[in-house]
């Protein structure tokens, strides 16, 4: 088995739960990036016990996509999602006893449309969930004759609030008015649901149009609207007669740090407040901790634990896959179970205490390839000033083992270097296993290169006025990546005259400019390489034919282009294909280029690729390679494309920067 293979082979825990009683942990698992082995994705339940080292054993086989598993309150049951009625298919919510027995479906298990969310009542006794209406026969019928025209605003698939009773399986539709649920939280009687909608099911409608509170009674059904948020939001909870949720800091920007909200709803005329984080830092995941609030937060590169508005219970310069916090029943010790991984180690999950317990590694899903291969690289911090020193840039880098080292660890000659950047814009890497894409990280390291994971303006981890930079994409965030790039050529890591870029979505987008820029900063060095994936090269055409075209328009210096004139091109400003005749002219030493695009990608379309090639072709420049993968969206699901993605990167890259000399 190759190692990309193996890579690919690896489960990533998710969806952590810890029970009632604080004694075990549920979690699931699936393959990277949620990629494919099969036709369809599959997913693992596994429970493992706090405190025990590798207890972690599988719950169900792996041979369905058994996913985001709940404790009942008693702590006897989990309950799931599925589609074991028809794979890829279906989705049910099913009820696992774990004193003995199979799982069965609680709603129907032939059901096709998705369940957004699940969540049980405290006592038990009921599960409220989200889902749309099934497809009527006549529509499934017209499908089938293929008469099937497609009219804006209608037949919208709306997520309808519904509750289950366990003991009966009785369906009932508690919210059925037609606007999109996206969330909902149960008060902590079980009488009341909070929860949240917007217009319509379309991904910008959250974004156009804002998010409305309302406040169910159960038992009466009667329905009271709290207050409306200009964007999106997520992780709506309830704890101690205040909600929650988390929003960005900019309410009417959808390019903002993220905040958390909160709203009183027995006020007398209820409305959110600004509450916390934000400002200086970012919350990331909000999840109730007994009648508390814990908090996910990126403050700088640091992935933290909080108790909302109190002490901090975990924090490290890692990234935190997934987490959850609970109080145990008979003190007042918070139990932490945490997904993360390093450089050299697989993400497993571990489990710890407020208090400063030790760290615990309760899988070992890593076991294998670690035991293969022992160590990736070595890591560490290089903070730098941006270009204008307005801000400092937290670059990491990490050099293969080959690399010799002087006694404080650091290579003793320049590293053949590539610089991976990462995508949102707002969105941020520390340490972790794959530090960007699809193992680009560890076949690199493997195969003797450094890599430097870029910062840039734009990010997430430090605040409204860090993240504010990504309104007008393509000069700081460009300059950005110079700057730390120079900082590592400078500091001796990275060799100057072997350097390659690349990155996914903004990340390519980025890796295009760096090619039309190729060496104007006028610091003496140059990019040898490009491998743009999922690319921007153009801003006015991303706001006409993305699905996010709302976001992409907030991040245009100009805007929407419908509201400019004629004369108006400041949405040229970071846009790769309108900078290639001037390059020409110049005489930038545009480089090869490995372009690598999903056929089928709503967000960054196709049409993005195929201009900057139609581009390259047209100009005469020299090696470029154009690949695109049938049937990928977005992000690249199959894995037969993954494994000849990472075999065509590492043979891109040693092409062009050759590591032969790498440990002399």
């Amino acid at each position: 088995m190759t190692l990309i293979e193996a890579l690919l082979d690896l489960q990533i825990p998710n969806s952590i739960k810890i029970s009632p009683n604080s004694r075990n942990v549920v979690y699931s698992t699936n393959f990277s990036f949620e990629h494919k082995t099969g036709e369809h994705a599959v997913s693992t339940l596994w429970l493992a016990e706090t405190g025990k080292a590798k207890s972690a054993g599988k719950l169900t086989p792996g041979e369905h996509n058994d996913r985001d598993p709940k404790w009942s309150p008693d702590g006897q049951s989990i309950a799931f999602l599925s589609d074991r009625a028809k794979a890829g298919e279906s989705c049910a919510i099913y009820m696992l006893p774990l004193g003995g027995g199979e799982a069965s479906a609680l709603t129907t298990a032939e059901n096709e449309r998705t369940i957004a969310k699940f969540e049980f009542a405290p006592d038990g006794k009921t599960i409220a969930f989200l889902s749309a209406d099934e497809k009527s026969e006549e529509k499934k019928v017209k499908e089938k004759a293929k008469d099937d025209a497609k009219v804006w605003g209608e037949d919208w698939a709306f997520d309808r609030l519904r509750l289950i009773d366990v003991a009966t399986k009785t369906v009932t539709t508690l919210v059925s008015k037609d606007a999109h649920i996206t969330d909902f939280a149960w008060d902590q009687s079980g009488t009341k649901l909070a929860f949240c909608e917007v217009r319509t099911p379309w991904i910008e409608s959250p974004y156009q149009y804002g998010t409305t509170f309302s406040i169910l009674d159960v038992e009466t059904r009667a329905v009271t609207k709290l207050c409306h948020f200009a964007s999106g939001i997520k992780n709506l909870t309830w704890a101690n007669a205040t909600l929650y949720f988390l929003g960005p800091a900019a309410e009417f920007s959808t390019n903002s740090s993220q905040m958390v909200f909160s709203i009183d709803p027995s006020a007398s005329t209820p409305t959110y407040i600004k509450h916390a984080h934000g400002t200086t830092d970012c919350a990331w995941s909000l999840s109730a901790a007994g009648s508390d609030v814990a908090v996910h937060v990126q403050n700088g590169m640091s992935d933290e634990i909080r108790v909302l508005g109190g002490h901090t219970l975990y924090a490290r310069k890692r990234t935190l896959v997934a987490w959850h916090a609970a109080f145990t029943t008979d003190s007042d010790e918070v139990v932490l179970a945490l997904a993360q991984g390093t450089t050299n180690s697989p993400v497993e999950v571990y489990t710890t205490t407020a208090s400063g317990g030790a760290l615990v590694q309760l899988s070992s899903h890593g076991a294998e390839l670690s035991a293969q291969h022992p160590a990736f690289g070595t890591c560490r911090f290089l903070p730098c000033p941006s270009m204008d020193n307005a801000v400092t840039l937290q670059p990491h880098f990490i050099h293969p083992p080959t690399a010799a080292t002087d006694a404080l660890g650091k290579p003793t000659q320049p590293q053949p270097t590539a610089v991976l950047i990462h995508g949102g814009p707002y969105h941020r890497h520390t340490e972790t296993f794959d530090a960007l894409y699809y193992y680009w990280a560890p076949l690199l390291l493997a195969a003797g290169y450094s890599l430097l994971i870029a910062d840039y303006r734009g990010s997430s981890g430090r605040g409204e006025a860090f993240a504010a930079y990504a309104r007008g994409v393509g000069k700081h965030d460009y300059d950005d990546i110079i700057a730390c790039t120079n900082h590592a050529v400078s500091e001796g890591y990275a060799d100057a005259s072997r350097l390659v870029v690349g990155g996914w979505s903004q990340g390519g987008f980025l890796s295009y400019l760096c090619t039309v820029r190729n060496g104007t900063h006028g610091l003496g060095w140059q990019w040898q390489g490009a491998i743009p994936g999922a690319g921007v090269s153009d801003g006015d055409t991303m706001i006409l034919t993305s699905d996010l075209g709302c976001f992409q328009a907030a991040l245009a210096a100009g805007g929407k282009p419908w509201t400019l004139r004629k004369d108006d091109v400041r949405n040229r400003l970071g846009s790769a294909i309108w900078e290639v005749a001037d390059a020409l002219e110049s005489k930038v030493p545009i480089p090869p280029m490995l372009i690598l695009h999903g056929e089928k990608d709503e967000r960054v379309p196709l049409e993005q690729a195929v201009g900057m090639r139609r581009a390259m072709e047209d100009s005469g420049v020299q090696g470029m390679e154009y690949v695109v993968y049938p049937r990928e969206g977005h992000m690249i699901k199959e894995r037969k494309h993954l494994v000849d993605m990472g075999e065509r990167v590492v043979r891109f890259v040693q092409k062009h920067i050759s590591s032969s000399n790498n440990s002399e």
